[in-house]
């Protein structure tokens, strides 16, 4: 019935005519799906790229790890501990983590004589005024452990518990530093916190590696004091290689403290990586219930919650 409605036909159809328009839109369209083509083809690349990137970084981790690990087994068999042995030894307590600014001067050091305490580098230049010593210590940096050593080893106290990263054990004669203890500082991981007592992470000062310590000790809560977070120091007093004297500063708790009577010389502060690395040192501690609080008068370290230090007691 079809057929006798809609006879068949050979007259081939007629031609598609579209006007300019059209044609223009259309021809549009075909750019469009071509660069959409591309595209796809560069973001499976990135992909494929992406995932080989993350396939080294994760060997790297594995073998910064095992690294770790194998330097924790080093310093046992060499010395008879490491940081592991410090793991929890004062959980749920607290403890103070002392800079060396000049704020110390302001608040009463006499009443730390019977809080954990921590501190570091030329601290030992206040243990006679205080009346006590320190139960803990920390040098991290290698500009002053080859200045320092023997004066370090010298007038430490003995009882003292003296943490070195083993980059600078060299600098100093073991057998005149008792009661130290070897810790591996993992550079690579910068600006990051670490309570994993195989591997301390770098943070630009030697607070934060006693952040860590005291992190790995399982205190509750970590109060800072003498961190004053402030370096004024005028450019004329940075030498060629950007180490700095401290000649007419008062950046320390004493005026001994910077020794450039001898010529001694320090590294630049870098603020900005060190403001990373306490920041993450305040995630860590939000993350895991640590209450980290500075006690500092006036202090410019805004990362972690400030606190008057005579409420403190």
């Amino acid at each position: 019935m079809l057929k006798k409605i809609f006879p068949a036909t050979s007259q081939p159809s007629a031609p598609l005519v579209m006007d300019k328009a059209t044609a223009l839109r259309l021809e549009a369209l075909e750019s469009k799906l071509a660069e959409m083509d591309d595209l796809a083809a560069r973001l499976t690349k990135a992909e494929k790229t992406l995932q080989a990137r993350t396939n080294e970084l994760n060997k790297l981790k594995y073998n910064a790890t095992l690294v770790s690990r194998t330097m924790e087994s080093v310093f046992r068999s060499m010395f008879g501990r490491s940081l592991q042995d410090f793991v929890g030894i004062h959980a749920g307590e607290r403890c103070f983590v002392i800079g060396n600014g000049p704020s110390l001067n302001k608040i009463d050091m006499t009443r730390l004589r019977t809080e954990i305490t921590m501190g570091s580098n030329r601290a030992f230049l206040g243990f006679e005024q205080w009346g006590f010593v320190y139960n803990y210590w920390m040098l991290q940096d290698r500009v002053l452990a080859d200045q320092n050593a023997d004066e370090i080893a010298e007038q430490m106290p003995d009882e003292v518990v003296k943490f070195l990263p083993y980059t600078i054990i060299k600098h100093f004669d073991v057998s005149k530093l008792q009661n130290m203890v070897p810790v591996h500082l993992d550079y690579t991981r910068q600006c990051t916190f670490s309570n994993d007592p195989s591997a301390l992470h770098e943070g630009f000062t030697v607070t934060v590696g006693l952040l860590q310590i005291a992190a790995i000790m399982g205190c509750k809560q970590i109060i800072l004091v003498g961190t004053d977070h402030n370096y004024p120091i005028p450019e004329e007093n940075v030498n060629a290689d950007r180490k700095w004297s401290g000649k007419g500063l008062e950046t320390h708790f004493s005026a001994a403290y910077t020794n450039h009577e001898k010529g001694q010389v320090w590294e630049m502060p870098d603020v900005v990586k060190m403001n990373r690395a306490y920041d993450a040192a305040a995630k860590w501690a939000e993350e895991n219930g640590i209450e980290i609080l500075n006690a500092t008068p006036g202090s410019k370290l805004n990362s972690f919650p400030k606190v008057d230090y005579d409420s403190l007691f």
